[in-house]
């Protein structure tokens, strides 16, 4: 495992660590942009302790986090995080959320680590290909591709992906779980097929995308009519199916975002 996906792994594993910690006593939730958009103290415990490691490790680098924005850097490296994905389903004490960390410079993808804190499961780069310790769901018994849906919190992005939410149900099985990292952490064990979201933040999908990716699996990026972009990603086959279908029924066009 090369250094800089070793402090990947270290600091979203920290992070888990803190996360968890925060769980076990009474602890403040606020609401951001909506209902579902959810702010607590685990998240702003994560978000800081990230942000110091990494500066402490790489103080050259640039860091974008959810709760902390961007910082900018001067070597090439951005580091995108996301301390808690998945806040409503920690706050309901589901145990899907995660920890997403990931390093890229340009479109390569140098680290990427998603750790859950409930259950210990993770995932990360080691030498450019996925290592981890997770549960392989055992092979569904529904028909066709299984596909992940991963909604936003915007209005106007929301009516457009209910609507492909919609029309990928027509075709395949689609699950939900309110958490990015969880859904492509399974897309890249092979536990689902594929995985679309809308209009989601980098740090929703970096480290999930740059595991998916090194598990052989393709990722694409869209836009809507809107001008909303679109994410692919999985099973190259399920990819290219799932591409053509809202390309026909929704005029999505190819190129990257």
């Amino acid at each position: 495992m090369t250094k800089i996906e070793q402090l990947a792994l270290t600091v979203a594993r920290r992070a888990a660590t803190e996360i968890r910690a925060t769980s076990r006593r009474k602890y403040r939730v606020s609401r951001k942009s909506g209902p579902e958009d959810l702010l607590t103290e685990a998240d702003l415990r994560a978000d800081s302790l990230i942000t110091d490691l990494l500066s402490r490790a790489r103080p050259g680098d640039a860091v974008l986090t959810e709760e902390s924005g961007y910082r900018p850097g001067r070597t090439g490296v951005t580091w995108i995080v996301d301390p808690l994905d998945g806040t409503a389903n920690f706050v309901r004490a589901s145990p899907h959320y995660a920890v997403s960390v990931a390093a890229v410079s340009g479109a390569e993808c140098l680290a990427a680590a998603i750790v859950r804190p409930a259950d210990g499961q993770w995932m990360a780069l080691c030498d450019g290909a996925p290592d981890g310790d997770f549960t392989q769901d055992p092979p569904a018994m529904a028909k066709g591709a299984r596909v992940a849906v991963a909604l936003p919190y915007g209005a106007a992005e929301l009516v457009e992906a209910r609507a492909i939410l919609a029309l990928v149900g027509r075709r395949y099985e689609v699950t939900r779980t309110g958490s990015a990292a969880c859904d492509l952490l399974r897309v890249a064990t092979g536990a689902l097929d594929a995985h679309v979201s809308v209009a989601l933040p980098w740090w929703d999908t970096a480290a999930g995308h740059g595991l998916v990716h090194a598990s052989g699996g393709a990722v694409v990026h869209r836009r809507s009519p809107r001008r909303t972009r679109i994410d692919i990603s999985g099973r190259p086959e399920v990819v290219r199916s799932l591409a053509r279908l809202l390309a026909e029924h929704c005029h999505v066009s190819g190129g990257a975002a």
